[in-house]
Order: structure tokens, then C-alpha cells, then sequence
């Protein structure tokens, strides 16, 4: 087998949503994200990208999807189904994927901007490591229900000084 690029980075998430123009609007406004294209409909089975979407997704009647680029390159593909199904509480206990985390230094200031803007700042703001004030984290929820955990550094930098602190998990 011949050798791949490891680590694998991640190319996108995706991610549904009652709303897709709503979502797309508030991601853009608060987040700072870009669109890339979009939304554009696909019937379920008709066409190209209907029948792709089926065998994928299983069937649907109709949905609208979109992409917006982050920061960092990862982007975000927004869906939204006709008919939209009835939403549910994330559950972190359960199984699968449950977040988006992003990055700002002042965490503060985007939760703040996040509940101004609908979504909701539920968690208190946290460090990561008891004996030390510089990296910070908390978590909010859009206002569709999706959760968002804001880190004050990058994944690396956040973890690389663990040792330091390896009694404070």
C-alpha cells in the first residue's frame, strides 16, 4: 500500500439546520465565515446530485445545501430538508459527533456576541487547566440548536502544555 498523508485533515463538516438562510446569515455575521456556494436545491433521486444525495443521505424529498469556508480552511456544509425533521436536544452522552469548536482569543467577547445574536452562551467560561489563566474555553449554542465551543488558542496549543498541568484534567 503505498504511504498517504497522516495526519488526515478534515475537509468539512457537515451540519443540518432548520433554516439554511437564517444559518447561513448568522454564521457569516457572527463567526466572520464565507460563503463558498449556495444554497442550491436537490430533489431526492432526480437528476445527477439527486440520486448521489439518496444513496448517501437516504431518501429525502427535497433539500437545500450550501458551504461556508472557516478560518482555518475546514468548511461547513449546511443542510436543510423538506420535509424538515422534528429536532432533537444534542445529547453528548450519545454516540457521534456533537460540537464545532472555533477559535478566538477573547472568548468572552464572541460568547457575549453569540447570545446577542440568538444563540444562547449557557456554560460558564472555564480555564482549561486550573493553575493557569491563559487558555480558556466555554460553550454556546447557536440559534438552531447546534452546539459551538469557543477555545482562546488553537487545538495544539491549547493541549501541548498538558504535561504541565496533568493533574488538573
Amino acid at each position: 500500500m503505498a504511504d498517504s498523508q497522516h495526519p488526515r485533515r478534515v475537509a468539512h463538516v457537515g451540519v443540518t439546520v432548520p433554516d439554511i438562510e437564517a444559518a447561513l446569515e448568522w454564521y457569516e455575521d457572527v463567526l466572520g465565515w464565507t460563503r463558498l456556494k449556495g444554497p442550491r436545491t436537490s430533489t431526492g433521486g432526480e437528476g445527477y446530485g439527486g440520486r448521489r444525495g439518496v444513496d448517501v443521505l437516504g431518501e429525502y424529498e427535497s433539500m437545500n445545501v450550501a458551504h461556508l469556508l472557516t478560518g482555518g480552511g475546514v468548511a461547513v456544509e449546511f443542510f436543510e430538508f423538506e420535509p424538515a425533521g422534528e429536532p432533537q436536544p444534542v445529547d453528548p452522552k450519545r454516540p457521534g459527533l456533537f460540537h464545532l469548536c472555533v477559535i478566538d482569543p477573547d472568548v468572552a467577547e464572541l460568547a457575549s456576541k453569540i447570545d446577542r445574536s440568538g444563540g444562547d452562551h449557557y456554560a460558564e467560561i472555564w480555564r482549561l487547566y486550573e493553575d493557569s489563566e491563559e487558555f480558556r474555553l466555554t460553550y454556546c449554542r447557536d440559534p438552531f440548536g447546534n452546539l459551538i465551543e469557543i477555545y482562546s488558542h488553537s487545538h495544539e496549543q491549547m493541549h501541548a502544555v498538558a504535561y504541565a498541568f496533568e493533574d488538573d484534567e
